[in-house]
């Protein structure tokens, strides 16, 4: 008896190690972007007892980099109904109609951006809706299409909450929509700025001489595979015929000091002033934008402003793979790194089609 429960015992830690071993496979498939083989193998971890959901996961990124939306839903189906019963009242797939759900915005300032989109369909179906975004973000949320009641937490955060039936993250739209690639981009132009507010910036700028361009070149400190260091981008700046305006915020920002001072960019902060409704301001009053993969990207988007996004070579999903165009947003076009780490190649490319363009 105790031999024959050491031997089932072995093979348990057997096929654990080996599950393991074939999870960071399918990782490693994702990075590489060879995402047949990344969802194939995923499979094959969860059937020697690799953790279903963790699977789900990798299989679910697999499919919307490949732009397999219903795929991914079908993942997310399968965690779903994996899940315990839960308290806080998450949605979990029952009809919205006649239900007042606040969507939480509890990830990037992005993300959002981009999610923001499904404002006027969520209220379409729900008998209200109520919106809750960070604080930076409180100016600029009412600003979108459809969105009508806005809260924030923290000291400007109502004295008394709302009452709400159902809570779903804003990330979770497409999902709760079913949307496929076909549906995209869903919303175009659909975050209105005062034009009182524009014009303000455009008189803070003075008049236009030549092409006027924004640049970000860093993004969150949370992934800082996505920044390109401000030297990098010289030969851009120096080379074209073009007025440059920096974007950039946070400590970045003191990387184009020397560049200021010097003229060779300008600083949309400090002459259009800080802030989500500033930056986006000033994003309507240029010609084009190029950024990492960061904010100021989906704020261009949403305004249906031309923009170029440099993206690392596992770029996010959002980006799937392969295309230069973004099905979410139409007038972003997507210069990604040939290989891991090569920002070179990348901004050869973006030097080369700003030429033609100017020229």
């Amino acid at each position: 008896m105790f031999t024959q429960a050491k031997a089932v015992a072995d093979m348990e830690a057997l096929c654990d190690v080996d599950a393991a071993s074939r999870l960071e496979c399918a990782d490693n498939m994702l990075l590489q972007r060879r995402l047949r083989e990344a969802r194939q193998i995923f499979h094959e971890a969860e059937a020697i007892g690799a953790p279903a959901d963790r699977c789900s996961s990798g299989r679910w990124m697999a499919a919307m980099l490949h732009g397999d939306f219903e795929a991914a839903w079908r993942e997310s189906d399968a965690i779903r109904a994996r899940g315990a019963p839960d308290p806080h009242r998450f949605w979990n797939g029952e009809d919205l109609r006649n239900a007042c759900v606040i969507v939480r915005c509890l990830h990037g300032f992005g993300d959002a951006v981009q999610m923001l989109r499904y404002a006027p369909q969520l209220r379409q179906i729900a008998a209200r809706v109520i919106f809750e975004v960070p604080p930076r973000m409180l100016p600029i949320a009412s600003m979108f299409d459809g969105v009508a009641e806005v809260i924030t937490w923290g000291e400007a955060a109502p004295d008394v909450p709302p009452a709400w039936d159902v809570q779903v993250e804003v990330t979770e739209l497409p999902y709760l929509f079913r949307t496929t690639l076909d549906d995209l981009p869903i919303g175009t132009n659909y975050l209105k700025l005062p034009d009182d507010m524009v014009r303000q910036v455009a008189c803070a700028m003075g008049p236009a001489i030549r092409p006027r361009i924004g640049i970000v070149w860093a993004s969150g400190e949370w992934n800082p595979e996505r920044s390109i260091p401000l030297a990098m981008l010289e030969s851009i700046v120096m080379e074209t015929s073009a007025e440059f305006w920096s974007l950039q915020g946070d400590i970045a920002a003191a990387d184009a000091r020397s560049w200021i001072e010097a003229g060779m960019i300008r600083d949309a902060i400090a002459i259009c002033g800080d802030g989500l409704v500033a930056l986006a301001a000033t994003i309507a009053n240029l010609d084009l934008v190029i950024t990492v993969d960061t904010l100021a990207a989906h704020l261009a988007g949403a305004l249906s402003k031309p923009t170029w996004v440099m993206l690392q070579h596992a770029a996010d999903w959002r980006w799937m793979t392969a295309c230069e165009d973004c099905p979410w947003y139409p007038t972003l076009r997507l210069f990604r790194q040939p290989v891991p780490g090569d920002w070179n190649g990348t901004l050869n490319r973006v030097r080369d089609a700003l030429q033609e363009l100017i020229s």
